[in-house]
């Protein structure tokens, strides 16, 4: 079977952006601590099984791989994963669910940039770190729910930026020390800096991007049983350096 028409997954669930306002002075080597008492991130290994993918989604996934416009790596000097526990599908049993992103471990502060041309759709300026209590209570409710709700996922991500590229696809980009000064519904550039790398959300993880490619109700790699063919979707995804 094709690698492109493994892709699927229900995940996707509205979040309402922020206000196009003035942005509030984040500092962007601002990094968030972390406590010995809260729960510690341990990596699963392996990606897990996810759902059959849905056909309108595989076709709109087909195209996204054949387009010439694919994406470029959103941090400088950044590699594409391949450790599995950086990549899409890897349980994450510590809160019940599976990770639907690509990680790129850098140090907080680290510029982070737009991998593709599109429309600002959401930007969060006012972010506010949740606390700590409030996240282990959450984490632990998820865990004992076996799956991880997407309220509370949108909460681990923390401080986000999402660029619309049309068509279906959106690109995410996660656990932001700081945004750029733009606005919802301002155009950026591939290359262009949008935020720059931190933990917020999740501080456990330490820090790093945490970047989603969104394809309709799906995200890219979801429904991929064979990390070799893992592997190989997500390199594709991206444009040589």
């Amino acid at each position: 079977m094709a690698t492109a028409a493994l892709f699927a997954l229900f995940a996707a669930v509205s979040v309402g952006a922020q206000p196009a306002s003035a942005p509030i002075p984040v500092d962007p080597a601002a990094s968030v601590p972390s406590s010995p008492n809260a729960p510690r991130y341990t990596p699963d290994p392996a990606p897990r099984l996810a759902a059959t993918p849905a056909a309108d989604d595989v076709e709109r996934t087909r195209r996204v791989l054949r387009a010439p416009s694919t994406f470029a790596i959103p941090v400088p000097g950044g590699v594409v994963a391949t450790a599995p526990e950086l990549l899409p599908n890897s349980a994450r049993t510590y809160r019940g669910g599976t990770h639907e992103g690509i990680d790129f471990p850098v140090r907080t502060g680290t510029p982070v940039l737009a991998a593709a041309a599109g429309r600002i759709s959401r930007i969060d300026y006012a972010y506010q770190e949740w606390s700590e209590p409030a996240r282990n209570a959450a984490i632990d409710n998820s865990r004992r729910l076996g799956y991880t709700p997407e309220l509370i996922l949108d909460l681990i991500r923390g401080r986000q930026v999402w660029v619309d590229h049309g068509g279906g696809v959106v690109t995410r980009y996660a656990h932001l020390s700081a945004v750029a000064p733009l606005t919802r519904g301002d155009w950026v550039e591939p290359g262009q800096l949008i935020g720059y790398a931190g933990q917020s959300g999740f501080p456990e993880g330490g820090p790093h991007l945490h970047f989603e490619i969104r394809i309709g109700d799906t995200y890219l790699g979801a429904g991929i049983l064979d990390l070799a063919e893992l592997r190989a979707a997500v390199a594709q995804a991206f444009r040589p350096s």
